[in-house]
């Protein structure tokens, strides 16, 4: 896995979809604001499900509760809106463009052809919005489990007891959710000839490697917080190397369900597709005596022939003067 993922120059690829993911953070969440400034409206719990899934990547990113970074999402939400479209058709699409590009190297997926840039954007600005989709119902999911854990061992009587289960059940619930996070972006971005249980198995690796990542980084964030001196780069550097570590988690994991042995044994067996070109144009009679006049492969080359009996012939010629003279 090593080896593969150092000769298809994963880290590379890593470094050039950190510039564009960096440049895209702000404009997606943006337009997250005004998705969820809208949905709220009919859905008053969107707001703290935003807060979720932007705390399950990020823990400790946004500030409190009722601070100013989510408050009044509605108020803002035009503005969000016009801010985050044109940040997102930009930097948005180039990360997922520049992520789609690594993944299709790693996997090394055979190139088809790309559509026109406006179909292009178009679909990848739908891939973008089903991962983030896919993000967000996990939160949910994972959030409506661990809420209904605390409620039943609190109706048995038993959240003292058994409050390692509740940690222990959320924590699986999170894998799931980032194995089909994982999953999704393996799928939609690079589209794999690779066994279903190998992609899933790489999905597993990159979602614990995820979650690791959640972990340190909340510390990280954590950690600044009391320093004056971090407050102006500490969290722009730390999203930074985030989402750099990030790559590689997901490069890391594409190269694992590539390598795996079930990967390898379906490549092996199956035939490579033969090169379809496009049909010979008809010989010319010039080109065509051209090409009869080349010998044959696999025929006898005597180049020596034609020499020696010229040499032979011209042997005998002067052995017939020789003996007319002799008679005369």
């Amino acid at each position: 896995m090593q080896e593969h993922y150092g000769s298809s120059q994963a880290s590379q690829q890593a470094g050039a979809v950190t510039f564009f993911g960096f440049l895209s953070f702000f404009p997606i969440l943006a337009l997250s604001f005004f998705v969820v400034g809208v949905v709220s409206r009919f859905y008053p719990e969107a707001n703290a499900n935003l807060r979720t899934a932007i705390d399950s990547v990020l823990p400790g990113f946004l500030g409190p509760p009722d601070g100013v970074s989510l408050k009044d999402i509605r108020t803002f939400s035009g503005w969000a809106a016009v801010i985050g479209v044109l940040g997102v058709l930009y930097s948005g699409l180039g990360w997922l463009s520049a992520l789609r590009i690594a993944l299709v190297k790693v996997f090394e997926t055979p190139e088809k052809e790309q559509p026109n840039f406006v179909v292009g954007k178009l679909r990848d600005l739908v891939t973008l919005g089903t991962i983030g989709l896919v993000l967000l119902v996990s939160v949910a999911l994972t959030g409506v489990v661990s809420g209904f854990s605390d409620a039943v061992l609190g109706l048995l009587h038993l959240g003292s007891q058994l409050a390692w289960l509740v940690v222990l059940v959320t924590i699986v619930v999170g894998l799931v959710a980032n194995t089909v996070l994982f999953f999704a972006l393996f799928r939609l971005l690079a589209e794999p000839h690779t066994p279903r249980r190998s992609l899933v198995q790489g999905s597993l690796l990159g979602a614990v490697g995820f979650e690791v990542l959640k972990q340190l980084s909340g510390v990280l964030l954590a950690s600044t917080k009391q320093q004056p001196a971090f407050q102006a780069f500490g969290i722009a550097l730390i999203l930074l190397v985030w989402i750099n570590y990030f790559t590689r988690v997901v490069l890391y994991a594409a190269s694992f369900a590539h390598t795996s042995a079930e990967a390898r044994a379906q490549r092996v067996a199956e035939p490579a597709t033969p090169v379809e070109g496009p049909p010979s144009p008809p010989l010319s009679a010039r080109a065509a005596q051209e090409l009869a006049d080349v010998p044959v492969a696999g025929a006898p080359q005597r180049p020596w022939l034609g020499p020696f009996a010229a040499g032979g012939a011209a042997a005998l010629g002067l052995v017939a003067l020789v003996r007319r003279r002799s008679h005369d």
